[in-house]
């Protein structure tokens, strides 16, 4: 049970830029000539992400067809959340520059602290879906991945810019 959970783990922690690496839709007509320049930008890209983790864990097109209508799914459902989170992460922002008082500031944080947590039982959630699809083998190769992913950042900074030290 625990190896499990721990590899479910290692996939959610892989896959995670997934949904992220989505693009949104386009920028609305009134939105400044510079937000939809981004979007043109980056619109190239949608999807890289999960073409890459797809390729390199040799997915059937079954197993691309199942996980992209998760992960849209999951993303759909996040979608007003994180318009929700970016809200509350501005007014927090806001309430610490103008020298609210703690028991804003701590309302806040809360706030921030649960809308960021139901982000994470969305995409932990999805992402368990997507690794039940896997082989065995395509799951021991996404666990190589993950690790190989997270000696990529090890030694970096976290939290507090403590250095990472692996404990």
């Amino acid at each position: 049970m625990k190896s499990t959970l721990v590899r479910f783990a290692r996939l959610a922690a892989l896959a995670s830029g997934i949904l992220l690496a989505q693009n949104p839709a386009p920028p609305a007509e009134g939105q400044p000539p510079a937000q939809r320049r981004q979007w043109n930008r980056s619109q190239s890209h949608r999807g890289q992400g999960f073409d890459k983790m797809a390729q390199k864990l040799n997915l059937t097109d079954s197993q691309k067809a199942q996980a992209r209508s998760i992960l849209d799914s999951a993303r759909t459902s996040a979608k007003p959340i994180a318009q929700q989170l970016r809200q509350e992460q501005t007014a927090l922002h806001e309430a610490v520059k103008a020298g609210r008082p703690d028991a804003d500031i701590d309302r806040l944080s809360s706030q921030v602290g649960n809308l960021e947590g139901q982000m994470t039982a969305i995409r932990s959630k999805a992402f368990a879906k997507v690794y039940a699809l896997l082989t065995p083998e395509q799951r021991t190769q996404a666990d190589q991945m993950h690790q190989q992913r997270r000696g990529m950042f090890k030694g970096g900074r976290g939290h507090g810019n403590e250095t990472g030290s692996g404990s």
